[in-house]
């Protein structure tokens, strides 16, 4: 395996698994990976095996998959992921309290 870096890497680490086949990782998490097809285009994968697109070379492709979003990236702002919790939260309290009023409720069942 070899390990290309580059200017546009921003601590991306590609490795060559094999001729024409490029792995990113950064901080042990998978990016995506790039793959030279038989016409000598380059298609970018993100870490979920989605194409980004087709590309002529490989750095180009190297940028579009690094900029693309990660498994676990949000498109949600801090805060309305904050509101987000909160009312799922509340849900939840409100089911729990549900099924006890059925529980005493409804005993034989």
């Amino acid at each position: 395996m070899i390990d290309v870096r580059g200017p546009w890497s921003s601590q991306a680490i590609w490795t060559a698994v094999e001729d024409g086949f490029f792995v990113a990782s950064r901080d042990g998490e998978c990016l995506g990976y790039v793959e030279r097809t038989a016409d000598g285009h380059i298609i970018g994968f993100d870490g979920r095996s989605t194409p980004v697109g087709r590309y002529d070379d490989l750095p180009e492709a190297q940028r579009a998959v690094e900029g693309a979003p990660t498994a676990g990236a949000s498109a949600l702002s801090p805060q309305m992921e904050g509101v987000l919790h909160k009312v799922a939260a509340a849900s939840g309290a409100v089911a729990l309290v549900t099924l006890a009023a059925a529980v005493v409720a409804l005993p034989g069942l």
